[in-house]
């Protein structure tokens, strides 16, 4: 019996496998987010996108962190960046407005503009998160990218492999590690909203 039900379960295994071979990473619904969880600092580790015009913003880039924090606006959260490109500092912020109607984030300027989160469970990554920024609208080839967040700026190169490949089985082939080689910047001068 015991033989004839683990049968069963590695068939039913394969067969979902083989019908369904790339899973994609849980939405964290911005309508239901505990944005608590979410703030501080984050590392930007990778990024991948169907096209390389998707990730080619991101070339230049070398040790980048981010900080995350609740706006004093209701339902308003600050993105604010250190990015290292060559022997140059600069810092870019970002504010993205919740809507409970919404499963993605508005960023402020950039009504096109659509980001939406994803769980790093599917990478067996607790302390990560995925970022997916499309361009919808008024552009004739809409961009798609998904970007690799971490609390530690040294994340496992498995992680970043796995992240690699799930991503090339949904399609998204052009990929993008940043080398971060340099030291990351100081997160100077952020601007408060």
């Amino acid at each position: 019996m015991f033989v004839e039900l683990s049968s069963f379960v590695t068939y039913v295994h394969w067969l979902f496998q083989s019908l369904f071979p790339c899973n994609p990473p849980q939405l964290l619904s911005s309508s239901h987010l505990n944005t608590q969880q979410y703030l501080g600092t984050w590392y930007f580790i990778a990024a991948v996108g169907g096209r390389q015009s998707d990730v080619g913003a991101f070339t230049p880039m070398d040790s980048t962190v981010f900080d995350l924090q609740e706006a004093k606006k209701n339902s308003t959260l600050l993105l604010t960046g250190a990015i290292r490109v060559g022997d140059v500092c600069v810092t870019r912020a970002w504010t993205y407005h919740l809507h409970p109607e919404k499963d993605y984030l508005e960023v402020e300027g950039r009504p096109n503009r659509r980001t939406v989160l994803w769980s790093g469970d599917w990478l067996s990554c607790a302390d990560c998160i995925l970022l997916q920024e499309t361009d919808l609208g008024e552009l004739q080839d809409e961009m798609n990218r998904f970007m690799l967040y971490a609390r530690n700026g040294s994340l496992s190169t498995d992680i970043v492999k796995d992240f690699q490949a799930k991503m090339s089985c949904l399609g998204m082939r052009e990929f993008l590690s940043l080398p971060q080689k340099r030291e990351y910047c100081p997160m100077d001068g952020a601007p408060a909203v």
